[in-house]
């Protein structure tokens, strides 16, 4: 009999964690043609302009440790300045510029201060020496001296350390800490300092090699007593090796959801329980059943033993308390210097990206907003009017939560002065277009909550600056001049639970009928043969068709090289000519590789109908299905209410694979759209749905990192967990004529940070991406359909700077735009035109 720990490494190998991805999310768009008056020394535009916009959820917490959600960072871009941004240098060409804001420079000084890199234990590449390393981790910034709180109180070099002390606060365990202590811009010693003083759990049972006997001499009841003994749910380390007794459970339908519910909401702050007296036979019930149910073990001292090895002990340890200045690598060198040590090696550019954000509160604020009463620190710095400072260009006026945001201008903020009439202005200090233009002529921002038919209504009678379509009022506005479109890097796809055992269990008490069909490669691969992806998005947002989990706007080397599309390389097209077996060359229809991947469209319902004979003789040979019998599949589809959309694309889906299921021996399929889902993709991953549609998208300049979304739970919840375990699965590639093999998770992290790739070329580092790109997509885990496109109508009122969309700074957004009318203006315009406006 294998113990424990070996059952559940081989389980692991199956099938294991569990997920959650992005939602997307809008981009604003539109265009313009500045207006002006003459003024002193400048041509600037005076007036009352406000800017009128809706949201289904309004912001609830302006805290940069805590914010959780893009209503909440939509205001934070108004009323917060980031150190360094991208702007418009020439927009008929679509070439960017880096500007410092918050910063005046953005320095790298590696090799002036290499002492820093061992004073903060950096993670050099391996085989390098601190002395030897000339740049990438000591970035020098020098703060702009004229940036103010609202309130006019200085910001400076302990404004930013203050800040980052805080968010690292191992007390507090803040949410957007992870920014800071993990990822590419890491700051060396974040993640020790995070997790200063926190508790150590070692396992009960120490990890043993293959013929080693296990040590189970622990005395449960004893550690029990003490009080040193805990469980965790969730914990994908130490003995249970990336399988966690929730996912366990989750994942193959054991149906132990009140134990793992109640010895949950028991956890401390870490995610471990306690095990009491009063708790144990909880715990007994859930691992015991899980080791009964999963490997039919049923005696009573077995059982007694292999729990061990699931329990963690604690006995008042704790990790070494450090000192934020000895350990972070985020510190003053004067009143507006502060010098940033990375954790990993970093390329310039992408620190300055990470620039783009920021991490400062206002002290005061955040110091009497803090409650000590709980487990851990808590403070109420933005959630209120009364509790938040900004420092932006915008400050808030009023909030009514869940009703209404005022913003006004920051008269404060460093860029502005004031005309004669009183009103505030600035012009950029960067050329745009060979001159300095005026921004932020916005007066002022009202965000109201609205659904989205009166977000129409309040848009067409000229109460709202923007509106976002439906795919049903789409096809309305198409032609309109103010309707203006967005790529984005989001890609819907259908993604899936297609572990047998998961089926299974889903079709006898999740509500599928056969759906075990989906275990079965060639279905899947038929399925995604059978979508006509461009008919698919005309029942969409003004979405695009996909075929690849990454869309065009992902850049492998943007800010030297604005043409390096990672999509129109040679590796990645030639990987979706592989993926959907389309030749070039001689004897072909296509002369080039590019005419070859600019032919494929996805579609191909022969191949489709063929696949699925093969499929259904399959299943039939295996047991696994009953020629003719009909299929019935829910669909994990949205996090809302199903729209009209939703049930639009749904219908297209069923037309489509029935199309492919005719003559194949399988009976029709109907799959069903389940709506109002608080976590469809988690949802997949326990077995709740064998499908579920969604998307991934974001890191439009880290393409070399992608793979980890599906190939690294430690970074990510897998949504495809009940397929596979990335971490156990290998796979062969040859890199620069040599092959090499590792798991799929070593894969995905081997061209980045400290990777065994991450200095290598980028034809390298694009054949190895491309070869991870074709060869996931072939395990048809995921299918690609669309990638997402903000569409929105913007009123006549106002125009953005240019109408050409660029993924480096939109089109110019709210800093930028320019106004037609001012507010007055505006009201009497609407007004002439009888309270309704045409845009069509």
């Amino acid at each position: 009999m294998k113990k424990f720990l070996a059952l559940l490494l081989a389980l692991a190998m199956l099938a294991s964690m569990a997920a959650c991805s992005k939602e997307p999310s809008n981009t604003d768009s539109t265009p313009s043609t500045p207006t002006g008056t003459e003024g002193e020394g400048s041509v600037v535009t005076e007036g009352d302009y406000t800017y009128h916009t809706s949201t289904t959820g309004l912001a609830t917490n302006l805290n940069a440790h805590t914010w959780e959600v893009n209503s909440d960072s939509a205001v934070m871009a108004y009323t917060e300045t980031p150190l360094a941004t991208m702007s418009i240098s020439d927009s008929l060409n679509g070439v960017y510029q880096w500007v410092f804001l918050a910063a005046e420079s953005v320095e790298d000084v590696t090799a002036d201060h290499q002492d820093d890199l061992t004073k903060y234990a950096v993670t050099l590449p391996e085989g390098q020496a601190a002395e030897e390393t000339e740049k990438g981790f000591v970035f020098e910034i020098k703060l702009n001296p004229n940036m103010k709180w609202q309130d006019g109180t200085p910001i400076n070099a302990d404004t930013y350390i203050y800040s980052m002390k805080a968010l690292l606060d191992p007390d507090m365990r803040n949410y957007r800490a992870n920014l800071y202590y993990a990822g590419e811009s890491a700051v060396a010693g974040g993640n020790t300092y995070y997790n200063s003083g926190a508790p150590i759990y070692t396992p009960m049972v120490a990890p043993y090699g293959e013929g080693e006997t296990p040590d189970y001499s622990y005395d449960l009841e004893a550690g029990i007593e003490s009080g040193s003994v805990y469980i965790s749910m969730t914990a994908t380390d130490m003995t249970l090796y990336n399988a966690s007794l929730a996912s366990l459970n989750s994942d193959y339908g054991m149906g132990f959801d009140d134990a793992v519910a109640a010895l949950t909401d028991e956890a401390n702050p870490y995610g471990y329980t306690k095990v009491t007296a009063e708790n144990l036979e909880t715990v007994k019930t859930l691992v015991y059943g899980l080791l009964s149910g999963l490997f039919g073990i049923t005696d009573e001292a077995q059982l007694a033993d292999y729990m061990k090895e699931a329990l963690y002990v604690n006995n008042g340890e704790v990790a070494e308390v450090a000192d934020y200045d000895s350990t972070v690598g985020c510190y003053k060198v004067d009143d507006y210097t502060i010098r940033y040590v990375t954790q990993t090696q970093i390329d310039y550019n992408y620190f300055l990206t990470s620039c783009t954000s920021n991490w400062l509160v206002y002290e005061d604020l955040y110091e009497a907003g803090k409650d000590t009463t709980g487990a851990l620190v808590t403070t109420n710095y933005g959630t209120s009017v009364d509790t938040y400072m900004a420092y932006g260009p915008y400050k808030i006026e009023s909030w009514q939560p869940g009703k209404q945001m005022v913003l006004t201008q920051n008269e404060n903020y460093y860029e502005y002065e004031k005309t004669e009439s009183g009103y505030l202005y600035a012009f950029t200090d960067y050329e745009v277009d060979g001159e300095n233009v005026q921004k932020y002529q916005t007066t002022k921002i009202v965000i109201d909550v609205m659904d989205p038919d009166a977000a129409k209504q309040a848009f067409l009678k000229g109460e709202l600056s923007s509106w976002n379509p439906t795919a049903d009022d789409l096809p309305t506005y198409s032609t309109s001049e103010q309707l203006y479109k967005a790529d984005e890097t989001y890609t819907m796809s259908l993604f899936f639970n297609c572990g047998l055992e998961n089926l299974k269990t889903m079709d006898e008490s999740k509500g599928n009928t056969n759906s075990v069909v989906l275990s079965n490669a060639n279905f899947r691969k038929a399925m995604s043969l059978a979508i006509d992806r461009s008919n698919y998005v005309a029942a969409t947002a003004g979405y695009t068709p996909a075929y690849s989990l990454l869309n065009k706007l992902y850049y492998y080397d943007v800010y030297n090289d604005p043409t390096s599309s990672y999509r129109n390389s040679e590796p990645a097209m030639q990987a979706i000519c592989n993926l959907y077996g389309v030749e070039y060359g001689e004897g072909t229809p296509y002369a080039t590789l590019e005419d070859a991947y600019k032919s494929i469209n996805g579609y191909n319902l022969t191949e489709a109908q063929n696949l699925m004979k093969q499929a259904c003789q399959e299943l039939v040979e295996a047991g696994l299905y009953t020629e003719g019998e009909p299929i019935y599949i829910r669909i994990g589809w949205a996090f809302g209410a199903l729209t009209s959309a939703d049930n639009q694309q749904l219908a297209l889906l069923n037309q489509y694979v029935n199309a492919a299921l005719e003559g194949s021996g399988f009976g029709t399929v109907t799959f069903e759209a389940v709506g109002n889902l608080t976590d469809r993709y988690g949802d997949v991953a326990k077995g709740e749905y064998a499908i579920g549609y969604g998307a991934w998208g974001g890191a439009a300049f880290y393409p070399f990192r992608n793979l980890q979304v599906y190939c690294d739970p430690d970074q990510y919840e897998i949504n495809e967990a009940g397929c596979w375990d990335p971490t156990t699965e290998t796979l062969t590639l040859t890199v620069n004529g040599e092959e090499m093999t590792k798991t799929w998770q070593e894969w995905s992290n081997c061209m980045i940070g400290s990777g065994d790739l991450a200095n290598e070329s980028f034809e390298t580092k694009l054949q190895v991406l491309a070869d991870l790109e074709e060869n996931y997509l072939k395990f048809y885990y995921r299918i690609p359909l669309a990638s997402t496109t903000a569409c929105e109508m913007l009123s006549y009122q106002c125009s953005y700077y240019t109408p050409d969309y660029n993924i480096m700074y939109g089109f110019g957004g709210l800093e930028l735009m320019t106004y037609n009318y001012t507010d007055a203006e505006w009201a009497e315009h609407v007004s002439s035109q009888g309270g309704t406006l045409n845009y069509v």
